[in-house]
């Protein structure tokens, strides 16, 4: 909550500045700053595991130029960061990190998955939230249409997001094939006639990535659930380690 209105503060893969992005510990310290929700992105690797990646390659973190889904779990964890973090940590998969943090905060899984045959994807999350029965903790978003509408085929009441920005028209005209519980808009997207129009389809809606106070003095007036943000997560002073 930043002024008079509650609505979740999701850290956008957690604090990227102390530790990696989409890790166990960045994600532990937005927690200790304030945040009331998380978000990160998943990716499957070569061996079907659902790995915390932003990045479908792996250069920028790890100056390695083959890609996370050809790269075996074991060889991505041992996989140093080339950047010096004050509070370093490894990838991890996306089970240890919902175990880690089951029964905390709201869970948004951004699905990284850009092909026209998820299945296999889908078929990984679903069954992962079966069995670890956490359904009301997370809800799963993706700018890839097919993936959303495998995850309900599979497993109908599965919370799902659907992310979007320009050419909005499009995307609302594809939404009722996906039968998403939220909306996902670009703060640039995020206008009062389409906020109405989410309401009127009963629609939960998370802005993103809100880093700007001019930004959010706008959005401010509106309805929303939660904005997804590098910066409004740090509510409260990081406390020294002991």
């Amino acid at each position: 909550m930043i002024g008079q209105k509650p609505y979740l503060l999701i850290s956008h893969r957690g604090d990227k500045v102390l530790a990696p992005e989409n890790t166990i510990k960045a994600n532990e310290l937005a927690l200790k700053q304030g945040a009331t929700g998380l978000e990160v992105d998943v990716r499957m690797c070569r061996d079907g595991e659902l790995v915390l990646m932003h990045d479908p390659v792996l250069r920028r973190h790890f100056r390695r130029w083959q890609s996370v889904a050809m790269t075996p779990l074991n060889e991505l964890q041992q996989l140093p960061f080339v950047r010096d973090y004050a509070f370093p940590d490894t990838v991890c998969t996306l089970e240890q990190f919902l175990e880690h943090f089951r029964n905390t905060v709201p869970i948004n899984l951004d699905a990284k998955f850009w092909g026209v045959q998820p299945a296999r994807f889908a078929r990984r999350l679903v069954e992962l939230v079966e069995r670890m029965k956490i359904y009301d903790q997370i809800w799963i978003s993706s700018f890839n249409p097919l993936l959303l509408h495998r995850l309900k085929e599979y497993k109908p009441n599965i919370r799902t997001g659907y992310l979007f920005q320009d050419p909005v028209r499009v995307y609302q005209m594809i939404d009722p094939f996906l039968e998403s519980d939220a909306w996902h808009p670009h703060f640039k997207n995020a206008t009062p006639r389409l906020i109405e129009r989410a309401h009127r389809l009963k629609k939960e809606i998370y802005i993103w990535t809100v880093n700007d106070p001019v930004v959010l003095q706008r959005i401010e007036r509106f309805e929303f659930n939660g904005i997804i943000t590098d910066e409004y997560f740090r509510t409260k002073p990081l406390e020294p380690a002991k």
